[in-house]
């Protein structure tokens, strides 16, 4: 089966457990195997898990983002950004006007990540498949 996700849509997601992509491509780093995971979603759809690994982003300035532990879900049609995972790693994420923020809780540093679409928070990324940071979410020269 041939993925319709396209690479920039990446949505944040209040309920998810996990961060989640439907196209084990963009990973930077994947071990591509079954974990016997199942993730279930609100339509009572069920999807396996095939897989964990390393998704790397970037912004137009030049700053990156990396998330660990992301899970590949074949089939999955948007990807999602697990809010109480970046809660987990010490990151708030901050809402105002429109816009949507990651505050590292440790360092203070603020990154505009996402806008809302539709009342949708989306990610405005782009891929960049080298990743060098393999702990964490974090970003820039960290």
């Amino acid at each position: 089966m041939k993925s319709t996700v396209r690479e920039s849509e990446w949505y944040l997601d209040f309920g998810a457990s996990y961060h989640m992509i439907g196209n084990k491509e963009f990973f930077s780093i994947l071990e591509d195997k079954d974990h016997k995971l199942h993730i279930e979603f609100g339509d009572d759809g069920r999807y396996s898990t095939k897989g964990i690994g390393i998704v790397t982003f970037k912004w137009d300035s030049g700053s990156h983002l990396h998330l660990k532990n992301v899970m590949y879900v074949p089939g999955l049609m948007k990807n999602l950004v697990s809010v109480a995972v970046l809660e987990e790693k010490c990151y708030d994420v901050v809402f105002s006007k429109g816009n949507f923020f990651l505050k590292n809780v440790v360092t203070g540093k603020v990154k505009q990540i996402g806008v809302r679409v539709k009342n949708i928070y989306k990610l405005e990324v782009y891929f960049s498949m080298h990743a060098t940071i393999l702990m964490g979410v974090s970003w820039g020269n960290v």
